[in-house]
């Protein structure tokens, strides 16, 4: 009954053997990507919640003028802050934060 079934649990092994030296988790290659600059001078309210916002929410206190509104910046904590310029979803007044 044993010599039946060696050929299987061979089988089982050697599956099982190979797939523990797959890596299932590689890094994603994002080399061809452009990255943003961040630019800073720019404020955040205190106590608003870290995450990205557009220029048009109150979040941003540095942008007065509509000329800016349609940026999006990231606040951090204690009022920093990090300009990134453009977004299209901020222009369209569909961005984040608010």
């Amino acid at each position: 009954m044993l010599i039946k079934s060696l050929p299987v649990l061979t089988l089982f092994l050697t599956l099982t053997h190979a797939a523990a030296l797959a890596n299932p988790f590689t890094g994603i290659d994002t080399s061809d990507l452009a990255k943003r600059d961040c630019t800073p001078g720019c404020t955040c309210a205190s106590g608003v919640s870290p995450g990205l916002y557009c220029g048009y929410c109150a979040a941003v206190t540095s942008c007065t003028s509509a000329g800016c509104f349609d940026n999006v910046y990231q606040c951090g904590n204690g009022g920093s802050c990090c300009s990134y310029g453009y977004r299209t979803s901020c222009a369209n007044r569909q961005g984040p934060g608010c």
